[in-house]
């Protein structure tokens, strides 16, 4: 099982092995990992040179639909190149460039093959241009949430707020979803700014998904929005209770180990 690994933000591939290590050790010795690096280079994530040395690295420029289009080019290259793979494991940003480009060729190919037989999203998001351009309704309470958030987590994840308040800085503030109830997302209608219940099914991913996110991470909202554009059927998702990071307890490893193997197996039934 080969997977191709997308990194967040101001990271690198290398960092993501390190931040997935832990869960990955539990894992089958047959499954393969390509971690790359992002085409553009970046400034660290906010707080991330605290932990890991340069270069860092981004997947696209700018958030917005032409960059995102130049970044797609980039990673479809690399996959006819270095490919195939038979699922994507990502994270934050590396998560806003694989759903998309899932959902688009989806879109635009609805009778292809899909490019990745599996996908696990780490603290997920997909863009609101990118649900918009695809017909859905973003209302301005998504747009000022998707904005807020951003600037939380830039606070709660900075040098400043890990030097001062350590794993507490997580959730402070008015970030803390802890006690939100995500059962039933499909059929309750208006779930942060977006009508889940009026996405069709055939709009949604169809291929098996793990969606694993923290009740602390102020891009909870984005993460759980994600999860809806994702089949129920072949979909699960954890809340690892902690903010936008992997969480590396053992109880926490076990259970991300266990949702990739339920993914793969669920990907490669019937082969």
């Amino acid at each position: 099982m080969r997977f191709l690994c997308l990194h967040g933000k101001g990271t690198s591939g290398r960092i993501f092995k390190s931040q997935t290590a832990t869960f990955r050790k539990l894992l089958p010795d047959t499954y393969e990992f390509d971690f790359v690096n992002g085409p553009f280079s970046d400034g660290p994530a906010a707080g991330i040179d605290l932990f890991h040395p340069p270069p860092y690295y981004k997947l696209y420029e700018h958030l917005t639909l032409e960059s995102l289009q130049q970044g797609y080019k980039w990673l479809l290259a690399y996959i006819n190149e270095n490919g195939p793979y038979d699922a994507v494991m990502c994270f934050s940003q590396g998560c806003s460039m694989a759903s998309s480009l899932l959902l688009y060729n989806q879109s635009l190919y609805p009778n292809s093959p899909p490019l990745f037989k599996a996908a696990i999203f780490i603290c997920g998001v997909v863009p609101l241009d990118v649900l918009a351009s695809l017909g859905v309704e973003v209302t301005a309470e998504a747009r000022d949430l998707d904005r807020s958030s951003k600037v939380a987590l830039q606070q709660q994840a900075s040098t400043e707020a890990i030097l001062r308040n350590g794993r507490e800085r997580w959730g402070s503030g008015l970030n803390d979803y802890s006690t939100y109830q995500t059962e039933g997302f499909d059929k309750r209608g208006m779930v942060f700014g977006i009508d889940v219940a009026r996405i069709p099914r055939q709009m949604k991913i169809q291929i098996p998904t793990v969606h694993v996110y923290g009740a602390k991470d102020p891009r909870f909202p984005a993460s759980v929005t994600m999860a809806q554009f994702c089949d129920e059927t072949v979909r699960k998702t954890f809340d690892h209770g902690g903010g936008h990071e992997i969480p590396r307890k053992r109880d926490v490893s076990k259970t991300i180990a266990e949702l990739v193997e339920w993914c793969v197996l669920m990907a490669t039934e019937g082969e």
